[in-house]
């Protein structure tokens, strides 16, 4: 967008340095996350209302703002990319379902810290965002299977997913909606699962399986955990030859496998993948196998 005057009067009242504003208008961004202590439904609205062209905005910690912000965005901004709502308290499933209705382009989403989001907003998305390929769902105590199924049929080329449960572990997410993921997202590289306690080594080898391209798992619990053990760790190793990280805290994972995992940490890694690799010419995601 360009330099839109009254909206870089806004910025400047908030406190922003000149040089950050002019540079945020010219990008077609802005990040309000500094001034969440400020940032209120008037603002967004009046941003909304005076600048075209926006793609991505940030508004982490901006506790006074409601759905009406969002929906103001959502109506006016229908090429945004990438919206920040992590610990947006006040933000319900009405806001995200205007994003997904409105900004069908959306990419990037981060949910984290917004406890009303319930199956009816991911489900959304999941509908009308296809190119969706980072969601953050940390500490969505509504969310369960439902959610993360629709996710996995609509969304094929989700890269990045966080499910870890706030607070206290998380019981709604299980194996099902992991091997959806696995199935229908094999593009994904780096997934959150720590805390969710119905999760067994079944659909951590299905994501091993599934998504050969995958650098980052936590499978981290509060308590000891059953459920997780070292035939999950032996089937990433054998099947996810970029991985970087498994964090597997408090789980049955033994000694040997601990040391397994120290070993994927520091072995070579192949040359990086080309984007999409994991795509054939037809509709779908196609799994190429393991890669050279």
């Amino acid at each position: 967008m360009t330099t839109n005057p009254v909206v870089f009067q806004i910025l400047r009242d908030l406190g922003m340095p000149e040089d950050e504003a002019r540079s945020q208008l010219e990008n077609n961004t802005l990040d309000l996350s500094g001034y969440g202590g400020i940032v209120g439904d008037d603002t967004v609205i009046a941003i909304a209302e005076n600048c075209v062209g926006l793609t991505s905005i940030d508004l982490e910690g901006c506790e006074y703002i409601t759905d009406a912000a969002v929906i103001a965005l959502a109506e006016r901004y229908a090429g945004l990319t990438t919206i920040n709502l992590c610990f947006c308290h006040n933000i319900t499933d009405a806001a995200v379902i205007a994003l997904a209705e409105g900004c069908a382009g959306l990419t990037t989403i981060d949910l984290s810290g917004c406890p009303n989001i319930t199956n009816a907003a991911v489900i959304a998305l999941s509908e009308n965002c296809a190119g969706l390929t980072d969601i953050n769902l940390f500490g969505g105590i509504y969310i369960t299977d439902a959610a993360v199924i629709a996710l996995a049929e609509g969304c094929a080329g989700l890269t990045t997913i966080n499910l870890e449960a706030a607070l206290c572990a998380c019981n709604n997410i299980t194996d099902a909606a992991v091997i959806a993921l696995a199935e229908g997202c094999a593009g994904l590289t780096w997934i959150n699962l720590a805390f969710c306690n119905n999760i067994t080594d079944a659909a951590v080898i299905a994501l091993a399986e599934g998504c050969a391209g995958l650098t980052w798992i936590n499978l981290e619990r509060y308590e000891d955990c059953e459920n997780i053990t070292d035939a999950a760790v032996i089937a990433l190793a054998e099947n996810c030859e970029y991985l970087k990280k498994i964090n597997c805290d408090r789980t049955k994972v033994s000694a040997t496998g601990r040391q397994l995992i120290e070993d994927i940490k520091t072995r070579p890694k192949p040359p990086p993948l080309e984007e999409g690799w994991w795509m054939d010419d037809g509709p779908g995601p196609q799994c190429k196998g393991m890669m050279n």
